[in-house]
């Protein structure tokens, strides 16, 4: 690398603002970008003195690679300078790039610039309201170059059906099926939120369907009974939208919560009773099921701090809800079990018990060892059946396996 301005340090200078969108950002209106001047930096007294030879090839490159010599590119501006032993020597102090032209052929970004200018004139023919957003970022216009047609579409669609109401699998565009929709969330997000005046467009914190009006995928929630006698015509594993749930309120008086699939399908058969499960920080989902607030409602996790912060999420719409093998008795007594936590939570949490905050910022902490983590399915079945038993009143069954009437 040279320790002087040479013509690679001008090409890097041009890549530099390329990539902060300034060369193209000039394609759209007139700056003063151009004529660009770069201020070299260039050989000093002392280096006349002792590497005079150095400063002839430095010298030399930049005059190889200027527009007298290649026919494009940057002119050179010299200054004279008076060396009390050398005499006076002409050297380069600045280049400049006369056209926003000679600077895409630099940096070899002709081709890109032609797709810039094709798909900006596209946009904005059929959005001029998306002039400021290509302005501002010309680099995104240039990465969905071959897109457009489709984006276009598709803003097209939402134009012509505003909270349509219907599945994304719904719209009906030529030539464009869900899965490019899908995967071009974000950037039609950015456009349909500056194309849309805010006081037609959902929630900012809601989902993609949610806010542009169109129709969601029902979130389902699987619940199963614990009690034999609440089977639905012998179903006794149902899943349904979370809104059926929230409408439906069974005749139990316990609910138990649990991250794990298997869990929640191993769970022991209790009295009036039914788990949720496979949620995970889903838990979310529940806050719409309002006859939890009036039930017994237990939830069991992982013994990890990510575990704890879904127990925190769940109190703040259920605050009555009570932890269940998440203690630290059953922690340290399957530390042969213990398992890594890869990205553990590190933020504070308000609504733990006193018992439960003490495990958490030990775990927090790595008071017991580096990121501990117990996952729920480890504990042994027979352990699982004690908790519960000792907390709840569990089914009683006979030989058969069948509970007793």
């Amino acid at each position: 690398m040279s320790k002087w301005s040479d013509s690679k340090w001008i090409r890097d200078e041009l890549r530099r603002k390329w990539d902060s969108g300034a060369i193209l950002r000039t394609l759209l209106c007139s700056d003063d970008l151009f004529p660009l001047t770069l201020s070299l930096k260039k050989p000093k007294s002392v280096d006349m003195s002792n590497s005079f030879s150095e400063v002839r090839e430095w010298a030399e490159e930049l005059r190889a690679n200027c527009t007298k010599k290649i026919g494009y590119g940057f002119n050179l501006i010299d200054k004279e300078i008076v060396h009390r032993q050398l005499g006076r020597n002409v050297i380069p102090t600045h280049a400049q790039i006369p056209t926003i032209d000679d600077a895409l052929k630099l940096i070899k970004k002709t081709r890109e610039a032609d797709d810039f200018r094709a798909s900006s004139q596209l946009i904005l023919s059929k959005f001029p309201q998306l002039t400021e957003w290509v302005q501002r970022y010309p680099l995104k216009v240039l990465r969905h170059k071959d897109d457009w047609a489709g984006i276009l579409a598709v803003l097209n669609w939402f134009s012509e059906h505003p909270s349509s109401g219907l599945y994304m699998r719904q719209m009906d565009i030529i030539g464009i099926d869900t899965k490019f929709v899908e995967k071009r969330k974000g950037i039609l997000a950015e456009l349909l939120d500056r194309i849309f005046p805010a006081n037609d467009l959902g929630e900012s914190n809601v989902s993609f369907e949610m806010r542009y009006g169109l129709r969601e995928k029902p979130i389902r929630i699987r619940m199963r009974f614990l009690d034999s006698r609440l089977f639905l015509h012998g179903l006794s594993d149902i899943t349904a939208p979370v809104d059926r749930i929230a409408a439906y309120e069974p005749d139990v008086s316990k609910v138990f919560i649990t991250e794990n699939e298997i869990n929640g399908l191993t769970f022991p058969d209790v009295k009036n009773s039914v788990v949720i499960f496979g949620l995970g920080y889903g838990v979310d989902v529940l806050k719409t099921v309002k006859w939890l607030v009036n039930k017994e409602v237990y939830y069991w996790g992982d013994i990890d701090t990510h575990g704890f912060a879904i127990l925190d999420k769940v109190r703040g719409f259920i605050p009555k809800v009570k932890s269940i093998l998440m203690t630290e008795d059953v922690l340290l007594s399957n530390r042969n079990l213990w398992v890594v936590e890869e990205k553990p939570f590190l933020g504070e949490l308000s609504r733990l018990t006193d018992e439960e905050d003490a495990v958490f910022h030990a775990l927090r902490d790595n008071n017991w060892g580096e990121k501990i983590r117990l996952e729920q399915e480890r504990i042994s079945y027979g352990r699982v059946r004690q908790e519960v038993t000792a907390n709840t009143h569990t089914v009683k069954r006979d030989n058969l396996g069948k509970p007793e009437q």
